[in-house]
């Protein structure tokens, strides 16, 4: 069972430090530099790929006065990090006209993120904020710890060669988690197939049954 302070003091030991924490809250040093990144690591590797457990399916909330030269105005699910399909088609097959993404201010004078077309109704497939670790699957954990590391090391040793070299090491953590993740997957309804699986020597199968992958 991998907890917040199990992927911390892995980011930890990967930077080279000997200290381990025993909560990211406690107020040490590396604590701290765990607590400042934590969320933009997670966040930024949900961000990079489409993950399988990470992957939501929801109608979308159809909003009032959208702009002239757009028919439908929805909002954007508030735990959405990555738009991947509207209406279940990829959105790298349409052209640029099919939607937008903007900001408008919702009754409160807040600012909200929205989703603007002339497609209705609309569902979106997106990546979303899953903050639990007992929710992600190990190729995840994996990237999310090289990421943290990648952003801890300079804080804590001063040494951006070793910076660079987790970054890397974040990188490829994430195409092999990615490959790991397209193989788990059926392959007759992918139209698209990430470069960083393809890159990994995943095949969906689609050629045994004449369909060309776009």
């Amino acid at each position: 069972m991998t907890t917040i302070t199990d992927i911390c003091n892995a980011a930890i030991s990967h930077v080279g430090t000997r200290s381990k924490i025993s909560s990211i809250d406690e107020g040490s040093s590396e604590a701290n530099a765990c607590l400042t990144h934590f969320a933009m690591a997670r966040d930024a590797t949900l961000r990079a790929y489409d993950w399988n457990f990470a992957r939501v399916t929801a109608s979308l909330a159809l909003l009032q006065y959208p702009p002239a030269r757009w028919a439908y105005k929805y909002a954007v699910p508030t735990d959405c990090v990555r738009l991947r399909r509207l209406g279940d088609v990829p959105l790298l097959v349409l052209p640029e006209t099919f939607y937008e993404m903007a900001a408008d201010k919702d009754a409160t004078g807040a600012i909200v993120n929205v989703i603007l077309t002339n497609a209705a109704p609309l569902s979106a497939i997106y990546t979303a904020q899953v903050v639990d670790p007992l929710r992600w699957d190990q190729g995840f954990v994996d990237a999310v710890v090289y990421g943290l590391a990648s952003r801890v090391c300079f804080e804590l040793t001063g040494k951006d060669d070793r910076e660079k070299a987790l970054t890397q090491m974040w990188q490829m953590a994430l195409r092999e988690a990615a490959a790991q993740a397209a193989n788990e997957g059926s392959a007759l309804n992918r139209t698209y197939v990430p470069e960083a699986a393809s890159a990994r020597g995943f095949d969906d199968g689609l050629a045994a049954f004449g369909q060309t992958v776009l």
